[in-house]
């Protein structure tokens, strides 16, 4: 029924390749997002950790106990930035 005259053909086989081209963009799309995704990942793990890492070697250089994965994680970037500014005025007035 569909290749009942040259013009229709025409129309389903455009329309059979928009399909698929879109169905390509999309798959494209969603894989760089998901590559995306997981770099920024890494890098804001990698921020997080160097925080967790100033903050346990801050609490040891004050002889103060370390704060566990469980007690850290939870708490927000700026939570953990302002965290270590505390910890570092502290050391810096037990140092003067």
């Amino acid at each position: 029924m569909i290749s009942r005259t040259p013009d229709q053909r025409r129309h389903y086989d455009a329309r059979l390749k928009w399909e698929l081209d879109e169905n390509t963009r999309i798959q494209t799309a969603f894989e760089e997002g998901e590559i995306k995704g997981r770099e920024e990942g890494r890098e804001e793990g990698r921020e997080e950790g160097e925080l967790f890492g100033k903050i346990r070697m801050l609490q040891n250089l004050l002889s103060l106990p370390l704060l566990t994965d469980e007690e850290l994680h939870p708490r927000s970037r700026t939570d953990l930035e302002t965290l270590v500014t505390e910890l570092q005025a502290q050391l810096r007035k037990r140092m003067t």
